[in-house]
């Protein structure tokens, strides 16, 4: 298998030694309910399911393998990953930062021990793992192009296009955007990145 300095923190299965490329819906599009994440074969990988303060990811066989669950009182938007026994274990926190016309996205990966649900957020002495950044939001808060990479090496892990979803799918669709995920990177945790950057921009944009 292709070898990525990428944290696993949704699970080895969903790290594979190719580019995967998915499917995904602009969060205005799937506010109520979810969708389905799909390959670009239109084969169904992942199911969104859509809460108020959460959002949980399922796996093709049905079994939820990460929730994302928003912080209520938090300065920056901010939101935790849980997976593992019982979606207990607080694998990960991310939190949206805008510098001018920009947005960043950092996302911060927990080691064992797990923090847990009740646990305080205690993020100020860790740098980030992950960066995800925009580079182009319009004046809809529309994502147009997004990169993730490593916080420490720069490495790409996985990008957010509208542009390549038209090229592959052949379409032109405000909705549909496409996630590039580099072999060896975990794709559940690239997939909750692409899903909270979404989120979090159009949720700072109503403020």
């Amino acid at each position: 298998m292709a070898m990525s300095s990428c944290p696993v923190v949704v699970g080895n299965e969903f790290c594979f030694d190719h580019e995967v490329q998915l499917q995904m819906k602009e969060e205005w599009f799937y506010n109520f309910g979810g969708f389905t994440v799909k390959d670009i074969y239109g084969k169904d990988i992942f199911e969104v399911r859509n809460h108020i303060f959460s959002h949980e990811l399922f796996d093709m066989y049905g079994r939820k393998v990460a929730e994302l669950v928003r912080k209520k009182f938090a300065w920056r938007i901010t939101y935790h990953i849980y997976s593992g026994f019982e979606m207990i274990q607080r694998r990960a926190t991310l939190h949206l930062r805008h510098f001018e016309f920009r947005k960043k996205g950092h996302v911060y990966i927990y080691q064992p021990p797990y923090a847990t649900r009740d646990d305080p957020t205690n993020i100020d002495n860790m740098e980030p793992d992950i960066i995800i950044k925009s580079e182009n939001v319009n004046f809809f808060q529309l994502i147009s192009e997004v990169k993730m990479f490593s916080g420490g090496t720069g490495e790409e892990y996985a990008e957010i296009s509208k542009d390549r979803a038209n090229e592959v799918l052949g379409e032109t669709s405000m909705q549909t955007y496409l996630l590039t995920v580099k072999p060896g990177v975990d794709v559940g945790l690239m997939v909750m990145c692409a899903l909270f950057f979404n989120i979090a921009v159009k949720q700072e944009g109503r403020r």
